[in-house]
């Protein structure tokens, strides 16, 4: 994916993510996050069992999109380390079993998973802090094609912000609001 990319469905546009405000981006989502799966404005709701349910066949859970991101932040942490340390990489992102790890997503306790996407979050906010200049055009090779570090990034932070929103509309959907 070259620069000028806008996403279709969160409207984020890569060119708009600058280097240094990819980190303080990442840092940004647990407490969003965290906000979204803990603050209800009705408190007879059981808001437990309201982050676990889909609204519909094929749409994650709050919860499960809660956990993807901590995955994915883990994921690109380590790419990017290795982006960072190693000329050129060949760098296998993994894969899963959607139905297993949709129902393993949603085995977390809700402070699990938000403590994990915070402890990922600075991880992969940690890495990024260590990039500089030149280093942002270092390459690796993935089953997709190759892309340089600052594409890897902002797809970080995509991630973020896509699944951040996805949030927001599974919550409402499961609490009946348009």
């Amino acid at each position: 994916m070259a620069g000028g990319w806008v996403c279709p469905e969160c409207g984020i546009d890569y060119d708009t993510l600058a280097p240094g405000d990819l980190a303080v981006a990442i840092r940004s989502y647990p407490r969003r996050f965290r906000a979204l799966l803990t603050t209800f404005d009705d408190d007879a709701l059981d808001a437990d069992a309201l982050v676990r349910r889909s609204p519909s066949s094929g749409v994650w859970s709050a919860l499960a999109y809660t956990v993807h991101v901590a995955d994915v932040f883990s994921w690109h942490a380590d790419a990017l380390r290795r982006m960072h340390d190693v000329d050129d990489p060949t760098i296998d992102w993994p894969s899963r079993d959607e139905a297993a790890w949709e129902s393993a997503a949603n085995a977390s306790s809700r402070d699990d998973a938000l403590a994990r996407l915070s402890s990922e979050a600075d991880r992969l906010a940690s890495v990024l802090d260590g990039y500089r200049g030149d280093d942002w055009t270092r390459t690796a090779h993935f089953q997709w094609g190759e892309r340089d570090a600052l594409t890897t990034a902002r797809n970080a932070v995509h991630e973020g912000h896509h699944h951040l929103r996805d949030v927001e509309h599974v919550l409402a959907a499961v609490r009946g609001r348009p």
